[in-house]
């Protein structure tokens, strides 16, 4: 086991995964996919369930709406599993650190280091952006088949955020494709002026589940550096989809 893993925390967390990916499990079901004797997962589930992350119906288990937007069968795990590669590399860079997923049409931040910097990005966990604008959003929806990237642009309004975000179609189009090619996205104050942001795409059983990415102000993450920074970002996001 790592050193950076608490085994509780971790069980607990696969519990609710494997709640998410059958819907609903009884004990009996917890306890022989967890390997778990019964006095632990009757621990265990009861405290889900007394902070209010799972309920019980008849002798089964099931998610609650606690998890909203999250409730997705991988999330928690790559929550889990981004921690140490997010830390490593805030602490390298200096820079704050992203993990988020896509909700409708908007990229949702799930994870937050920040970085150490006197002056940074100041986000916390379940803030929302327009996917379009956004370089975590960005690096997502560029994996998407065919058919999930069409069915994004359908129901997309094209909010701009700053004079720098995309509003047309077949130009963004053309961005994706280049994001596919490269491996990464760039948010080049297009969410906010000042503010530039780098990120990759996570996956898992090779499918694009999340992204993840590092942001700061524009002078210190210029587009001379983008080579740089893109290597770095890519070899986090390896790290994370290998963890899962």
């Amino acid at each position: 086991m790592s050193q950076y893993e608490v085994s509780t925390l971790k069980k607990g967390l696969l519990i609710l995964d494997a709640l998410m990916e059958h819907g609903e499990m009884t004990m009996s079901e917890v306890m022989h996919h967890m390997k778990l004797n019964k006095t632990t997962a009757f621990r265990m589930l009861y405290t889900l369930e007394h902070m209010g992350y799972i309920h019980k119906k008849g002798h089964s288990y099931q998610v609650s709406t606690k998890l909203g937007t999250y409730k997705q069968s991988h999330q928690l795990l790559v929550d889990w599993s981004s921690v140490p590669p997010l830390y490593e590399l805030s602490h390298e860079l200096g820079e704050t650190m992203y993990i988020g997923i896509l909700d409708g049409t908007d990229v949702v931040t799930t994870q937050v280091v920040d970085g150490t910097h006197a002056m940074r990005i100041h986000s916390q966990v379940g803030d929302r952006d327009p996917a379009h604008g956004s370089a975590l959003g960005k690096a997502i929806v560029a994996f998407f088949d065919e058919r999930k990237q069409r069915n994004y642009l359908q129901q997309l309004k094209w909010e701009k955020r700053t004079e720098n975000t995309f509003d047309d179609e077949q130009l963004f189009l053309y961005h994706l494709k280049a994001i596919r090619n490269q491996g990464f996205a760039v948010d080049d104050e297009e969410t906010e002026i000042g503010l530039r942001c780098i990120a990759a795409p996570i996956y898992h059983n090779g499918e694009v589940v999340a992204a993840v990415a590092l942001s700061g102000p524009a002078s210190r993450i210029p587009k001379q550096q983008d080579t740089y920074h893109s290597k770095k970002i890519r070899a986090c996001s390896a790290q994370i989809s290998t963890l899962l």
